[in-house]
């Protein structure tokens, strides 16, 4: 009578179990695979320290218009990341100097906005991307430099909020064409 008792709690609960099972949704079909590369951006010239001082005025007159006080810290990096020319604007957060250069680096060796690993690590799938690169900064503010279809190099900013990073920032890639 034991035995029967047993069995049959077992009988009941590998029942109930496999039902669940049963009841779980199917798998999402994966997304298909692009026939094309994206970000797929070959590297030029990198820039030169004239062209990137320009390139920071346009980011800085973008984070000084009225009635904006923007107080960034902006760096141009070369095609492989290096430090070309650096401006930090009075009363800017010091942890802003490292980030605009990391956000500059992530930009160039990508080839793509640092924002889209912002927009990345927002999802669950995404939170592989941290693990791509120890100096990647998966925040808005970082833009490749492409001029003629190549990426030249990239700009960095930080000090203000992502987004405010990223319009000044933009102000001054839109400089290279």
């Amino acid at each position: 009578m034991r035995f029967s008792l047993m069995a049959g709690a077992i009988c009941a609960a590998v029942m109930s179990a496999t039902g669940a099972y049963a009841q779980a949704p199917a798998p999402a079909t994966p997304a298909p695979i692009p026939d094309m590369m994206p970000f797929d951006v070959p590297y030029g010239t990198p820039i030169t320290a004239d062209r990137a001082a320009e390139v920071v005025k346009a980011a800085v007159a973008e984070a000084k218009k009225s009635p904006r006080n923007w107080k960034l810290a902006i760096s141009v990096v070369d095609t492989n990341g290096d430090l070309v020319y650096f401006y930090k604007m009075d009363q800017t957060a010091i942890a802003s100097v490292g980030i605009s250069q990391g956000k500059a680096r992530t930009a160039a060796r990508f080839r793509r906005p640092s924002s889209v690993f912002f927009n990345v690590m927002q999802t669950p799938a995404g939170a592989f991307a941290a693990t791509l690169d120890p100096t990647l900064v998966a925040s808005p503010g970082g833009f490749p430099l492409i001029e003629g279809g190549k990426v030249i190099g990239a700009i960095g900013c930080s000090g203000a909020t992502g987004d405010q990073d990223g319009v000044a920032c933009k102000a001054g890639a839109d400089t290279i064409k």
